[in-house]
């Protein structure tokens, strides 16, 4: 028999109770199965529920006597293994359906290609952390149960499977511990169950506006459920294997504001819905800077691509900026057919990412302007004459030197992670790629799995090796839970790997 050190067994109890939401998530896919008639899907997403109970009730009952606190860094192990382990229960609807069609003639090349365990697991892996990239050669050609899936993994993946936990189940670890876990921080009630139920409000509220919205301006309604889901969640799965280019510029259009709410913070959207105080998109000097990224990027895209092809793409450069800037993966514009230099411009929005406390990857802007003022703090101390005092302010608040210095060392460090995990997926996937790829095409792709962006050169595809397949999926997981819970799992493995080598 193992024996387990108590926050082990904590660890434990968390994660099982954790692998219960693809089964519950199965389940109410079961809908899609009965209204379009896809009776053959229902076995395999029952097979997902039992798979994904079955395995969290047996590690949750194994231990779930023991409830001993955990620090912080045992809650980011939790929540790393955690987001390791549930899209690997969610590659199971891909592997059974694909599985079971694989005799008919009729089926399409693109559900064949997931009956390859890498592709059903890499779809997962991109679904549940809102990437979007994808093995799908053409979704379109995807029963409707797998388009749901899809795109409700995305959704759920968007607003974070903890704060789906934390909204309706008990864990042992302390709430706040967790949701810090997942890259938030900022609480906008007085308890963090009450903020992940109002988080869950929002979200739904700007969900149904989407899908209202994209029907009403001529989307047809399966298309505007699925999407609606994929563009709040920023995402960036379509069903049609066009993305947005499928779409007239009015629908185009109205999904740049969607994109943009999606790269909002919670905590402004509740002040927004509650409050009405419209003025803190303006007031607050990260959202100043998300408004000038949006502006200035879009206009330097513009001029870009008039430089290389003779025309500005008025909606096409608006729409990938936003695209990229917010981590959606929207595209309107096949992007591998662009300039090295304007990928390596949408690749720079990608890694800044959108507002801290929202649905987006990278960075975040919050992080990008602690580096930025900074730099500007170093210079001004330098130039101090010996009367004069330092004034540390950011975002209107102003703060002690040690409080400056350790924000600047926490943006400081995650960037510093990102940018190394970002040039080591380079460098390693710049192999596996096929010749035709340029190192700009390389770049664009691990910087938009390391962001969840899910904009893509044409590298993820199911022919990619699957060492290829690997990167991105490593990349997926680090960016979505911001670098640091993964290392630390990765590192705790490696550490019991090497105790146990030395027993023998």
């Amino acid at each position: 028999m193992i024996k387990l050190r108590p926050y082990t067994k904590t660890i434990v109890r968390d994660v099982g109770l954790m692998l219960h939401i693809p089964g519950g998530m199965a389940l109410v896919s079961l809908w899609v199965c009965v209204a379009f008639r896809e009776f053959y899907a229902i076995a395999p997403f029952l097979l997902t529920s039992l798979v994904s109970f079955g395995i969290g009730q047996l590690l949750y009952r194994s231990v779930h006597q023991y409830s001993e606190e955990a620090h912080l860094r045992h809650a980011m192990i939790t929540v790393a293994l955690s987001w390791g382990l549930i899209p690997l229960v969610g590659a199971i609807p891909f592997l059974a359906i694909s599985s079971h069609l694989a005799p008919s003639p009729e089926i399409s090349d693109t559900l064949l290609r997931f009956q390859n365990p890498w592709n059903a697991i890499f779809e997962a892996f991109s679904g549940f952390t809102s990437t979007g990239l994808t093995m799908a050669l053409n979704p379109r050609e995807l029963p409707y149960s797998l388009q749901w899936w899809r795109s409700f993994m995305e959704w759920i993946g968007g607003v974070g499977t903890i704060v789906l936990m934390l909204s309706v189940l008990d864990p042992s670890t302390e709430p706040f511990q967790l949701y810090n876990a997942e890259g938030r921080s900022r609480r906008i009630a007085l308890t963090v169950t009450g903020t992940v139920r109002r988080i869950w409000k929002i979200y739904l509220i700007y969900t149904g506006v989407c899908i209202a919205v994209l029907g009403i301006l001529g989307m047809p309604w399966w298309e505007a459920l699925n999407h609606g889901l994929t563009v709040i969640s920023t995402g960036g799965f379509d069903v049609t294997g066009e993305s947005m280019s499928a779409y007239s510029p009015v629908i185009q259009l109205a999904i740049v504001p969607m994109m943009i709410a999606g790269a909002v913070g919670f905590a402004i959207h509740d002040r927004l819905l509650r409050h009405r105080q419209f003025s803190l998109l303006w007031k607050q000097e990260e959202y100043r800077t998300l408004w000038l990224l949006l502006g200035g990027g879009t206009l330097i895209l513009f001029l870009e691509n008039y430089w290389f092809q003779g025309s500005f793409l008025w909606i096409d450069s608006l729409f990938q900026w936003v695209s990229a800037l917010t981590t959606c993966g929207f595209n309107t514009v096949k992007v591998e057919t662009w300039s090295a230099s304007a990928k390596l411009l949408l690749s720079v929005a990608m890694a800044v990412g959108g507002a801290a406390g929202s649905t987006v990857g990278g960075l975040k802007i919050k992080r990008v302007l602690t580096l930025y003022k900074g730099v500007l703090w170093h210079f001004r101390r330098i130039s101090l004459r010996p009367h004069q005092l330092m004034r540390y302010q950011l975002d209107g608040k102003s703060f002690g030197e040690a409080e400056a210095y350790r924000r600047i060392e926490g943006a400081a460090v995650l960037a510093v992670l990102w940018m190394s995990w970002l040039a080591i997926g380079v460098m390693v996937l710049n192999y596996l790629v096929p010749e035709k790829y340029q190192l700009s095409d390389t770049i664009f792709e691990a910087a938009s799995a390391l962001s969840g962006v899910g904009l893509s050169t044409g590298i993820s595809h199911p022919d990619l090796q699957w060492g290829g397949k690997l990167v991105l999926i490593l990349l997926m997981w680090m960016g979505r839970l911001e670098i640091i819970p993964v290392m630390l799992l990765l590192g705790s493995l490696m550490r019991r790997m090497k105790a146990s080598l030395f027993k023998f």
